[in-house]
């Protein structure tokens, strides 16, 4: 089972989207920030979900220090949903640090676990 770091806002409304999406798919940990990059850093989690109001500050700046920019993307912003296909292209980069808006939550944490789970 795959195991999914949660941090910044609306983490409790994440979790419960990543159940409903992925069923007995994903082990979910509410975390800070911090905590949850320093997991997913040193193997303990296999990814990261960060939300802020703009899916890119507050949601990644901790996770792109520490686990690089790289493997950080930003999914949703505000006003500028998720796409699906720019999603799978994130996973299959090997992306593992993803940011979003806290209105695309409902929309884009479906599309995120379901490229995750199929990854």
């Amino acid at each position: 089972m795959k195991k999914i770091g949660i941090a910044g806002l609306q983490r409790e409304q994440i979790k419960e989207q990543i159940n409903i999406a992925a069923p007995d798919q994903f082990e979910c940990f509410i975390l800070n920030d911090m905590d949850a990059a320093m997991k997913v850093k040193a193997g303990e989690l296999d990814y990261y979900i960060g939300c802020c109001n703009t899916g890119a500050g507050a949601a990644l700046s901790i996770a792109i220090a520490i686990i690089g920019f790289n493997q950080s993307c930003t999914i949703a912003k505000p006003a500028i949903r998720a796409k699906e296909g720019e999603v799978q292209r994130f996973v299959a980069e090997g992306k593992v640090a993803f940011g979003l808006s806290v209105e695309h939550v409902e929309h884009a944490v479906p599309i995120l676990v379901s490229a995750l789970a199929n990854n």
